[in-house]
């Protein structure tokens, strides 16, 4: 279905049309594909995927430790697999990994600059590849300004080809008005959006355009540089049928990723270095959580590939591009039992051999004896539980689909399965939550006893019910696209303690019975996040006694310790308890940075003395200074 845009209709704005007009609807649209595209073929398309973050976000140190997420380009994958069976040719260019790889290749800080970098490696591909349309995808609310600079620098080499845009980003920005001005002013240049998932609306555009198809066939696409704001507005989402298609993988650079950057969060504990990927399964979420932005993308319920797709699919990863290790996307793995238990059946008797890993997050309920021991023959070496709260009251306001029962039986199921690495998301901040809510979410975790805890404090992204709900609460201010970046990896927020002697906090901060209702503070959840953390996984290191486990923590351990935070003290001396623990002795380099960052911080110092560290313990000779 075909419209004009209008202020009546929402979020997006355009000059109206008058009802008389409609009949001239399908009229209009070809007169602005064929200035776009004045010879009405399109043969040739690039698509781009922009560095995660732009100049100012990047740091080189981190990125020679290799240490920002480098994911595949899956989406635009699965978008030029549908295009190559039309017979259009598509190449992809990930400026991401470009930028990655030639930081980690770099000598010295001075020898790399991030953005000839990306512009070069853009110019050169346009250049030899000569392509008559490029898509541009913006997936995460950090990519945002990285983007409009990717689309802006494609229309000062060539102002000739069209530009189109798309992603979760986008789509997320157009459902919200004052984000949606800010979209479109920002991306002025590009001439047409496609939104949601857009593999099929891309599609039928260039058939479209190739006059293969026919104009009502077109959905999901804006015309933004046309004098009329046209919006072919009907959404269509693949069918599962449709979602039978395996990515361009040969476009994807597989073989390169996992040495420029990183892929998930359980790679580090495989014992060599694994060449990883990405593969997704189904699409969308039962769930309903309501600090969570899948179903303002996917919509509804959950779709499916069919299980011998996706074997066929890591088969192929296997046995052409050398991937040994793997992580689901999916954002429900688990969300049909009897098709996810054929799944492992079938990567097991079809001899997969690959292992993989949940970074996303699976549902407890989910995690039955029946399904976990399924997963772990398969090849499962680690999984995130979606937990969030332990408190009920919490749960339910957010609509969390799990109750305290659900966590505590996923966790005994789980500690049977010891090759798994089992972790759990939990939150603090939510709206209305109280000191002893808070407890109830660290006792439930304390008596769940899995291998780690990722506690963040809530930051509600846009477009979703618990953002929107703050907002007209005065908890949050309502904020434009480019300003919103997710706590989360490398190029996330953040979290930078005060180093102070203040660490009153050491003592439980929920001794206090007074604090028992009372809201805390941002401010006062800093605190509680670093109790919280430290007991939850740090102090328990001390009594893990097995070897699997050690073995897990310490490769995690190592990765946090010399990749994400090289300047904490808390993993660097817990690793260094594993590796002598492990190995009968502390790596020497671990070592002296650590005392050397301890030497001078009167706080951390403050904090190990609190907690009952001491470098004697690692047996090397040196101790604290305030010992």
């Amino acid at each position: 279905m075909l419209e004009a845009l209008t202020i009546n209709q929402g979020q997006l704005e355009g000059p109206s049309l008058k009802s008389a007009d409609v009949l001239n609807l399908e009229q209009l649209a070809d007169q602005e594909l064929t200035r776009l595209f004045p010879e009405r073929n399109i043969q040739k398309v690039l698509f781009v995927a922009p560095p995660d973050g732009d100049q100012t976000m990047f740091d080189y140190a981190t990125g020679k430790r290799g240490r920002y997420w480098n994911f595949p380009a899956y989406g635009i994958g699965v978008v030029a697999s549908h295009l190559r069976q039309e017979g259009i040719e598509v190449d992809i260019l990930n400026l991401n990994n470009h930028v990655l790889r030639t930081c980690r290749q770099s000598v010295t800080p001075e020898s790399f600059d991030f953005d000839t970098v990306w512009k070069e490696s853009l110019a050169r591909k346009i250049d030899l590849f000569q392509p008559d349309l490029i898509g541009v995808t913006c997936m995460f609310t950090q990519t945002h300004t990285a983007s409009v600079e990717v689309c802006e620098e494609v229309k000062y080499l060539r102002p000739d080809i069209p530009v189109t845009l798309g992603g979760v980003h986008i789509t997320n920005s157009f459902n919200h008005k004052e984000q949606c001005k800010s979209i479109l002013n920002d991306f002025a240049k590009v001439d047409l959006f496609f939104l949601y998932e857009a593999e099929l609306a891309f599609k039928n555009f260039v058939q479209a355009v190739n006059r293969q198809k026919s104009l009502d066939s077109l959905f999901q696409v804006y015309f933004n540089t046309s004098q009329t704001k046209l919006h072919f507005a009907e959404k269509r989402v693949p069918k599962d049928s449709e979602l039978d298609i395996v990515p361009a993988y040969d476009l994807m650079e597989l073989e390169d990723l996992s040495n420029n950057g990183v892929i998930g969060s359980f790679a580090c504990i495989k014992e060599k270095k694994a060449r990883c990927a990405t593969v997704l399964s189904n699409r969308g979420c039962r769930a309903q959580c309501t600090f969570c932005s899948v179903r303002s993308f996917n919509g509804r319920g959950v779709r499916i590939k069919s299980v011998q797709t996706v074997v066929d699919e890591l088969l192929t990863l296997r046995n052409d591009f050398g991937v040994d290790h793997i992580m689901w996307l999916d954002d429900d793995l688990l969300f049909n039992h009897q098709r996810a238990l054929e799944l492992f059946n079938e990567m097991v008797r079809q001899n997969v051999g690959i292992t993989w890993d949940c970074t996303n997050g699976v549902i407890a309920a989910s995690c039955t004896e029946e399904m976990i021991a399924a997963a772990a023959e398969s090849g499962c070496i680690g999984l995130n539980i979606g937990m969030e709260s332990g408190n009920p009251e919490i749960l339910k306001i957010v609509k969390k689909p799990g109750k305290v029962i659900n966590f505590l039986k996923a966790a005994k199921t789980l500690k049977k399965y010891k090759q798994i690495n089992a972790r759990v998301f939990l939150m603090l901040g939510f709206p209305n939550e109280t000191y002893e809510m808070i407890e109830d979410t660290f006792n439930v975790a304390m008596e769940m006893d899995l291998d780690w805890y990722n506690l963040t404090i809530l930051q509600p992204l846009p477009n979703t019910p618990i953002f929107n709900s703050m907002v007209q609460q005065g908890l949050v201010e309502d904020v434009k696209a480019e300003d919103v970046r997710y706590n989360s990896g490398a190029y996330g927020k953040k979290r930078k303690l005060m180093e102070q002697n203040q660490f009153s906090q050491i003592v439980s901060p929920f001794a206090n019975l007074e604090n028992r209702d009372k809201i805390p503070s941002k401010e006062e959840l800093e605190p509680i996040w670093l109790y919280m953390n430290y007991h939850l996984n740090f102090s328990r290191i001390l009594n893990v006694e097995d070897p699997i486990k050690i073995r897990q923590q310490l490769g995690y351990l190592e990765y946090v310790a010399n990749l994400v935070a090289p300047d904490d003290p808390l993993p660097m001396y817990f690793c260094g308890y594993l590796q002598k623990k492990v190995r009968g002795a502390v790596d020497p380099a671990l070592f002296s940075r650590l005392e050397s960052r301890l030497g001078a911080s009167e706080y951390w110092q403050d904090c190990f003395k609190n907690f009952g560290l001491s470098l004697s313990e690692l047996n090397i000779g040196s101790h604290l200074k305030s010992a």
